[in-house]
């Protein structure tokens, strides 16, 4: 259901499923878990793209599977929702930046998919709607990524009427970082791959770590702890070699 390959430096995680218009089951979502633990953890991938075959990006949870996944019992159900979780989770918290490449529809779960990563990139054909209500459901797992990046505002609005937006909207209100020509989605992602790469790589884990800590904290709360983190970043080998290529007009050892 998702092939997984790595090709110069670049890790991608592809959703193949677009019979089913790539919607997500239990067993592709324990599959791409298990393909960002292996990429996180690869020396040769420095940047991972999650993208998907056919025309749709994501359909969202596979409808058969949820229903499904509702008749087992009250605590069955509690931990397949939980496992629908962690997947989310585990691209907003992979060792590597991880690019979204949008390039059809996004529906539902699959709006999450595209709220979770670091760096979405979506072609002018995509287009995104949270239609849960519709189906008498809501899109709670997904929520604490959507409502960070739109705002409870926006997000409320959008999880209430189940409206489509196309991608203009969507980079418009914050929910895709860029919007491109549809000839030029690769290229764009690709463009932002190159940019990562430039980053050392537990610097820019770092990073992740960072946005987190400081999210919607007043500054005096993370004073200590962003302190912390910037005298134990200098002092490590990375930022030394770091601070030495550009010093000495060279580049870093981590840049291809």
């Amino acid at each position: 259901m998702i092939v997984v390959e790595v090709s110069k430096g670049i890790g991608h995680i592809r959703l193949e499923r677009a019979d089913k218009k790539n919607a997500f089951d239990g067993r592709m979502l324990s599959d791409i878990q298990a393909a960002l633990l292996r990429l996180g953890d690869d020396p040769a991938c420095r940047v991972i793209v999650l993208e998907s075959a056919g025309e749709t990006f994501c359909s969202g949870a596979d409808l058969a599977w949820m229903a499904e996944q509702s008749k087992g019992g009250h605590a069955a159900n509690v931990q397949g929702a939980k496992d629908l979780g962690l997947t989310f989770h585990a691209i907003a918290k992979s060792k590597k930046p991880v690019i979204g490449r949008i390039q059809g529809a996004a529906r539902g779960g699959g709006v999450g998919l595209a709220a979770a990563v670091d760096i979405a990139v979506a072609s002018e054909r995509a287009s995104f709607a949270l239609t849960e209500v519709r189906l008498g459901l809501i899109p709670a797992v997904i929520s604490p990524f959507v409502v960070e990046r739109l705002g409870p505002s926006r997000a409320r609005a959008l999880f209430l009427t189940g409206e489509t937006i196309d991608a203009a909207e969507a980079w418009r209100v914050g929910l895709v970082h860029h919007c491109v020509p549809h000839d030029q989605l690769d290229a764009k992602v690709q463009q932002v791959a190159d940019l990562l790469a430039q980053g050392g790589p537990e610097a820019l884990l770092g990073c992740k770590h960072l946005v987190d800590l400081v999210a919607f904290q007043p500054a005096e709360a993370v004073f200590d702890r962003t302190a912390q983190a910037i005298a134990e970043r200098r002092a490590s080998a990375e930022a030394q070699e770091g601070m030495a290529a550009f010093l000495q007009k060279r580049k870093a050892s981590w840049i291809p």
